[in-house]
């Protein structure tokens, strides 16, 4: 089974009013006051509600579950999803989408209000031109996603040579091979972070041992196999060693004997989790000069012609 039958390529796009305004006349205003050139720049708050706030965390929230179960892919935003969590991300995603539409219909209700609220704050620096009518404001608001499959090499079509198409599959599969090997590291980078800041809160007696720290261990662990696309042993045998750091969180911090024994598996785990290497730094190649070695007949030959010379 190839990668593109067991993972899906997912963009996440938002779009969120911030109520912020570049004012120009302002900001040369301060520049001539105090006779500068591009001290800054004058930015007005053009509504104050704490509705803006609601509606950012909500993106923010969406924003933080597309990451947390995708992997990175390309520069262009899009990353790896496994067909395995399709369902749960698009039913999380539209749960993520509904929440936002019902805050932003709140704000639009209010946001005449608060237009007239802001003229009278901001005084002489209103401008009604600052301000969308509503269709235009509510369509700066929104939580979107798309889905597009994963190309390989079998779905090359171009009428070229055989050599050269066969040039182009192996770049289309060493591409792929390395963005998979990026995406494993990823989940590698979680689980270090995960493992690393539950030990250090269990070997600290003064800190508080809040359930998050087990919980952030337990998804790493639920999501490698779904996220184990090429079958790797080691990523694996990483989700049989993070089972071992499932404990209560009560017994943990109830139980001395069980938060050291616990924390001396996550110290020996986190070690092994340090070794796993799917991507390398690139060495750092120093040129050095290049000895050429005479040929040793051209090196006779000029000798023989030198002791001719001292003869005559």
């Amino acid at each position: 089974m190839s990668l593109k039958d067991k993972a899906m390529l997912v963009a996440f796009t938002t779009s969120h009013w911030t109520a912020k305004k570049f004012d120009r006349k302002v900001t040369d205003e301060v520049d001539e006051a105090h006779n500068a050139s591009k001290s800054g720049r004058f930015n007005k708050t053009l509504l104050i509600s704490p509705l803006l706030d609601d509606i950012s965390s909500a993106v923010g929230k969406a924003r933080t579950y597309h990451y947390g179960i995708t992997l990175p892919w390309d520069d262009a935003g899009l990353r790896l999803l496994p067909v395995a969590k399709y369902f749960d991300y698009t039913k999380k995603m539209e749960e993520f989408q509904v929440e936002h539409k019902q805050l932003v219909k709140v704000f639009l209700a209010e946001y005449p209000d608060l237009r007239e609220a802001a003229e009278i704050r901001l005084n002489t620096l209103f401008n009604k031109a600052d301000y969308p009518d509503a269709i235009q404001l509510e369509n700066k608001f929104a939580i979107g996603y798309s889905f597009t499959p994963i190309a390989d090499s079998s779905d090359l079509r171009v009428e070229l040579t055989k050599d050269e198409i066969n040039i182009i599959k192996q770049n289309i599969e060493s591409g792929v091979q390395n963005k998979i090997a990026i995406a494993k590291q990823s989940v590698v980078e979680r689980a270090d972070k995960a493992v690393a800041s539950m030990l250090e809160k269990l070997t600290d007696k003064h800190s508080t041992f809040r359930d998050s720290l087990v919980g952030n261990v337990v998804t790493v662990m639920e999501l490698i196999p779904s996220m184990n696309f090429d079958d790797d042993e080691d990523l694996a045998m990483l989700a049989i060693k993070l089972r071992k750091l499932d404990v209560k969180p009560d017994l943990l911090r109830k139980d001395e004997a069980v938060r050291k024994k616990t924390a001396k598996k996550a110290k020996k785990i986190l070690k092994k989790i340090q070794a796993i290497k799917f991507v390398e730094d690139a060495p750092v190649v120093v040129a050095e000069p290049v000895k050429v070695k005479k040929d040793k007949k051209k090196k006779k030959d000029k000798k023989n012609k030198k002791a001719k010379r001292i003869k005559k």
